[in-house]
């Protein structure tokens, strides 16, 4: 039974941008004030959610309060979303980073805070934009904390669905991220029509843990301790149609599970017929065609973000409602496994 070499730790990337912009704050605000809104060649601002110029005396003027709806096009700086009265990204709002990665969700203070989505570029071979790892779920403090799931998509397949790329080969880990690490959770590997699932922790990377589980296809099981993502010691399962055909206990003798193996086909203590259930409920509920709509739904997002309505499509979003919620349909069974 085979464990896949899988790293989860560590999978950002620099995304600090260096130019700084620069915006006359009074001239646009007096614009706005005349027109209803401010609009040039790279910029576009109007007043956002409940603000009324009028009311400007009775604000706490101490207060940085979210205030104008942006669109911001220059030179690397791509920025589309809410901005407090000082410039600040605040509420939600979609960031392109000098390193070509993308932002979409929620900020704090003009940090990446709450429930958003990071995509991760890459290049093919022809040099062309791809976004095959994706980290959705919650940040603090512009990292990943919190529930979330991420993609790393080895293949795409030939065809597209509503238009995106449809994932073919690829991992998935759901569970809990603390400083932008996957600690513990689900990892589901999918690999030549074969799926196998993880249930344990991830220790820099790699999966350690004393109690772990590994669900492969529909007929074989492991439950036990890992260390390295190698088996140390544990029970393993080989169904037949879904019905036990062998069951065994094994350990490895030397230092780090590097000794010779021995069985013991008599040991107990392993409730067999539970881990069955367990892996027939996986199965069921972990399915490709959920995993690949999920990707699909989040790639939509951020076509949104990028077509000709786009600012028309941030302005009238209610991010907490109509996004995060209906991503959270979608994904959130898989936290309650």
């Amino acid at each position: 039974m085979e464990i896949e070499e899988s790293n989860f730790s560590n999978i950002s990337k620099n995304s600090n941008d260096s130019n700084q912009l620069v915006l006359d704050i009074l001239k646009i605000d007096s614009l706005i004030r005349i027109n209803n809104i401010y609009e040039e060649k790279n910029f576009k601002f109007q007043f956002c959610l409940d603000y009324n110029p009028e009311d400007v005396q009775e604000q706490d003027e101490n207060t940085d309060y979210p205030k104008y709806i942006s669109e911001i096009k220059y030179n690397s700086f791509n920025y589309l979303g809410i901005l407090s009265k000082k410039f600040i990204k605040e509420i939600h709002g979609y960031k392109t980073f000098n390193n070509g990665d993308e932002y979409f969700g929620q900020w704090k203070q003009d940090k990446k805070n709450g429930h958003g989505i990071y995509f991760y570029k890459n290049e093919d071979k022809e040099g062309d934009s791809l976004f095959n790892q994706i980290y959705l779920g919650e940040f603090e403090n512009n990292i990943k904390s919190g529930e979330g799931i991420y993609f790393n998509i080895k293949k795409f397949a030939d065809d597209k669905k509503d238009g995106v790329p449809t994932p073919l080969e690829f991992t998935v880990a759901m569970g809990n991220f603390v400083n932008d690490n996957f600690l513990e959770g689900l990892v589901v590997r999918i690999e030549e029509g074969h799926k196998r699932i993880y249930k344990g922790k991830i220790i820099e990377g790699k999966k350690n843990d004393q109690k772990g589980e590994i669900y492969e296809d529909e007929n074989r099981i492991f439950i036990g301790a890992l260390k390295n993502n190698i088996m140390i010691e544990g029970r393993i399962i080989i169904l037949n149609r879904g019905v036990k055909e062998e069951g065994y206990y094994f350990y490895k003798n030397g230092k780090d599970g590097k000794g010779d193996i021995e069985f013991d086909y008599n040991k107990e203590g392993f409730n067999d017929a539970h881990y069955i259930k367990k892996l027939k409920d996986l199965n069921n509920k972990v399915q490709c065609s959920d995993l690949h709509d999920l990707f699909i739904n989040v790639m939509k997002i951020r076509e949104s973000c990028n077509d000709e309505d786009r600012f028309e499509y941030m302005k009238n979003l209610n991010y907490d409602i109509d996004i995060k919620q209906d991503l959270k349909e979608q994904y959130g069974k898989y936290f309650l496994l």
